[in-house]
């Protein structure tokens, strides 16, 4: 649809196209930072459709830092427990096996934040409540139609419900549209390492799961062999959703999943009689995983789906994707700000994309032939999902070569990971040290020199706070610069986003001339923070 010239122009810092978890937490981090981004969505409304349910610590942790977070428990606890997984003969029918979910064990040793175990359009519901409340500007049931793009801003082309056009003309466009996303292809950007595990006929259901379900403790369930059905449901136990896999080279699944057919498969999968069960729809997809070969064309960054695909196995997609928006945002932040040079933004892309190869291969490793020899290690859901490293530009090439990812506690300080979670007093952590979408710089007890020399390059404090690390954490029991690996003389640059930036294991002769060597946010003409 061609969109008159003259349409009247909008002005936004930022524009969203998609409004689904992962546009919805980017629009609630900038907001809550002082940035007022305008979201447009297509659809009226939070889909129904089951997605996600599974939100691990880190993913919680960019919550907290903007006050959502008790908002999420709180539904949660307004919930029966859904903590475990199991094989089944049927929903309705024997146990083969049950597991508790990897997102539910007890991750207090390394983040102040328990995943949460809720509904994606239940979290969508929370995030878009504070993101208005922030004073995001939210549009749902406005249409994406295309853009211009220019050295210095973006027009984007939009329909409103009404169907009357009009454009936004923003300083930076965030594309979360999805897998599809019309953006990314109007980009002409490719995928990767794109592989279909599985071709699934999703088949949604009406019916009454309170007596099957009730005390049970279950998220998800799967059916045994021979045919294996993957059986999903709301919080209300009134609706779901049964998935197969079929070979789309013997079938045609048009015509193979007919109304009877799809009814027979869920009253088999439910353990029900095939009259309690009305048949809602079908959705055909791949499970597979890809990423997109770039994540930017100037001033059109991608994430989330948008950017990369993940199988559902470790419930991993989600997530990723809310720490792309979490990344970016901090940057963005920092660029709008004018405490970084625009620079910054450059190292998105590096950082989010190696965590989604990551990711994808480890999601994909759980979901092929086990019997065959791979040559990547499976890693564990807290590894993949909260101890990941990015890459620095500072990493020694000589140096001891260090893992992707890894357990969360194994990480003590090095750059590139995240800050150690310490609890100090007064149910503190370390990670509520850094605020307001600022750096900061946290020494150890001994460190007042690297606190003297942050004042002199940022006197007002307008953009660099500064803490000094307790002897003891709250428990008495561990010495917090020891764990973040820089003594009680030491010190961190920490970035917004809680990943460390710089160290300094030690005293440095010169403590401002190492902050400056540092390139604090101020001085930042790109994401390379180098050692002094």
């Amino acid at each position: 649809m061609n969109v008159d010239s003259r349409t009247p122009e909008e002005h936004a810092a930022v524009l969203i196209v998609g409004g689904s978890i992962v546009g919805a937490s980017a629009a609630l981090f900038l907001a809550a930072r002082g940035i007022t981004p305008v979201l447009v969505e297509k659809h009226p409304a939070v889909s129904t459709r089951l997605r996600a349910k599974l939100f691990y610590p880190r993913t919680m942790e960019a919550y907290r830092s903007v006050g959502a977070d008790q908002d999420v428990y709180a539904v949660q606890r307004a919930l029966p427990p859904a903590d475990h997984a199991a094989v089944v003969t049927s929903l309705a029918g024997p146990e083969v096996r049950r597991w508790r979910l990897p997102a539910a064990e007890d991750f207090s040793d390394v983040s102040p934040c328990p995943s949460a175990l809720v509904k994606q359009a239940d979290l969508e519901e929370v995030v878009r409540a504070h993101a208005r409340a922030a004073g995001a500007d939210l549009r749902f049931g406005h249409r994406f139609l295309h853009l211009r793009r220019h050295d210095d801003h973006v027009v984007a082309h939009l329909l409103d419900p009404a169907g009357e056009p009009y454009t936004v003309e923003a300083g930076y466009l965030l594309a979360a549209d999805g897998n599809g996303s019309a953006i990314r292809e109007g980009l002409g950007i490719g995928r990767g390492g794109s592989e279909a595990v599985s071709h699934v006929m999703e088949i949604g259901f009406a019916a009454d799961l309170r007596r099957i379900l009730d005390g049970r403790r279950l998220a998800l369930a799967r059916t045994d062999l021979p045919e294996r059905a993957f059986i999903s449901w709301n919080t209300a136990y009134d609706r779901g959703a049964v998935s197969v896999t079929y070979d789309p080279a013997a079938i045609d699944p048009a015509i193979v999943f007919d109304a009877e057919r799809c009814r027979e498969v869920v009253s088999h999968a439910l353990g029900l009689p095939a009259s309690r069960v009305a048949i809602t729809g079908t959705r055909p997809w791949q499970m597979g995983g890809w990423v997109a070969d770039s994540y930017r064309a100037g001033r059109v960054l991608l994430l989330g789906d948008a950017a990369h695909v993940t199988p559902p196995t470790g419930g991993f997609g989600a997530n990723t994707g809310i720490q792309d928006a979490w990344n970016l945002t901090t940057k963005l932040v920092s660029v709008l700000r004018g405490d970084a040079d625009p620079r910054l933004l450059d190292d998105y892309e590096p950082e989010r994309r190696a965590v989604a190869r990551l990711t994808v291969e480890q999601a994909l490793l759980r979901v092929r032939d086990r019997t065959r020899a791979w040559d990547r290690p499976l890693l564990s859901e807290a590894a993949v999902a909260i101890g990941y490293r990015y890459r620095m530009p500072g990493d020694d090439p000589a140096g001891p070569a260090l893992p992707e990812a890894d357990e969360p506690g194994r990480w003590h300080g090095e750059p590139g990971t995240r800050l150690p979670h310490l609890p100090l007093a007064d149910g503190v952590s370390t990670l509520d040290l850094v605020r307001d979408g600022r750096y900061l710089l946290l020494a150890g007890a001994e460190g007042h020199p690297w606190v003297r020399a942050a004042r002199e390059l940022d006197p007002p404090g307008a953009f660099l706070d500064v803490a000094l690390l307790p002897r003891e954490d709250g428990s008495g029991t561990v010495r917090p610069a020891d764990a973040c690996g820089i003594g009680d003389h030491g010190a961190l640059l920490v970035r917004p986003d809680h990943v460390i930036a710089w160290r300094a294991p030690r005293a440095a002769p010169n403590a401002t001339a190492a902050l400056t060597e540092a390139r604090i946010p101020s001085r930042l003409r790109s994401g390379a923070l180098t050692s002094p």
